[in-house]
């Protein structure tokens, strides 16, 4: 067998891609990030999309590219052509070109896709009518819109032309199961935990999981509060200073004030009896108590405006 030698200098192309400083675009209400690497062929187009609660495109088709993507956050109700599905995460979905189609986001948290197509027309559509940004956020509601009559022109000028409307509410949730729509709980928020020596405490999360202060002080008695945050993970851990240690309470994450809301009512008609409602700048949430009298509260963070 003959061994060859391969290149070794890469020069200025990237062989990997992080989200913070991929190129990005408020899209029609959207968020697209671009995931090729910088210098590193677009085809096949790796892009993840970002698109809101209730978000519907206009049905439109594809005159070449296999529409593909798998769903990573999120449920959508797709219909193409004369077949309707449903895709949640982990569905990988292949929408076939020359067939119309459209979906709506039926969860009530934004769905993100991961979309990867073999040809770049889609990306070129987005950069046209796009506006760039360095936030990875959803853009604010209603602005970077575009009239329809310059939208239809621009979606038919890459290959996608529209041929109807998008995916209304009401028939997007004749294909979801009874009770989809009940109130849906997220990963653990945060725990609160009443501890003997507060900077002792402190010192010894942060040293131990690598924790940062993100709030908080501890006052010269030794009384006071921090708020901890593991950048990894998300989590955070609250501590506060107290004669005695113990678990305050664990709060388990909404998606937001509507929902906690729900869960409200949805607990007062199971026959839980909840606590009211307190609204802060960072959030809101109540607590209701187990059997034994131990707090578990329902928080939804503050949404993030631009």
């Amino acid at each position: 067998m003959t061994v060859t030698s391969a290149p070794t200098q890469i020069g200025d192309r990237e062989i990997a891609s992080e989200p913070a400083t991929s190129r990005a675009w408020w899209f029609l209400g959207t968020l697209l990030v671009l995931r090729n690497p910088e210098g590193a062929p677009v085809c096949p187009a790796v892009m993840e999309l970002t698109i809101p609660p209730g978000g519907s495109p206009p049905e439109h088709v594809h005159e070449s590219l296999d529409d593909s993507f798998y769903l990573l956050d999120g449920e959508l109700v797709i219909r193409c052509g004369d077949r309707t599905i449903v895709a949640r995460p982990g569905s990988y979905v292949v929408l076939p070109h020359g067939i119309g189609h459209t979906f709506r986001v039926t969860s009530r948290v934004p769905a993100r896709l991961l979309l990867v197509h073999a040809d770049d027309s889609f990306l070129r559509f987005v950069q046209a009518v796009g506006t760039p940004t360095d936030d990875r956020r959803l853009p604010p509601h209603d602005e970077f819109d575009l009239d329809f009559e310059t939208l239809s022109r621009a979606s038919a000028e890459h290959g996608a032309p529209m041929i109807g409307p998008s995916l209304e509410e009401d028939e997007a949730r004749r294909h979801l199961p009874p009770g989809s729509d009940a109130p849906t709980l997220g990963s653990i928020n945060h725990i609160a935990l009443c501890v003997t020596d507060l900077a002792r405490s402190e010192r010894w999360y942060r040293e131990a999981f690598d924790l940062v202060r993100i709030d908080g002080e501890i006052a010269d008695d030794g009384t006071g509060h921090v708020t901890l945050l593991s950048p990894t993970g998300g989590w955070i851990l609250a501590l506060a200073g107290a004669p005695a240690a113990e678990v305050q309470h664990v709060a388990v994450s909404c998606a937001d004030r509507e929902e906690l809301v729900r869960w409200r009512g949805t607990l007062t008609d199971r026959g839980v009896a909840p606590g009211t409602i307190t609204d802060a700048p960072y959030g809101s949430g109540f607590v209701v108590r187990d059997p034994d009298g131990i707090e578990l509260e329902l928080f939804a963070a503050a949404q993030q405006h631009v």
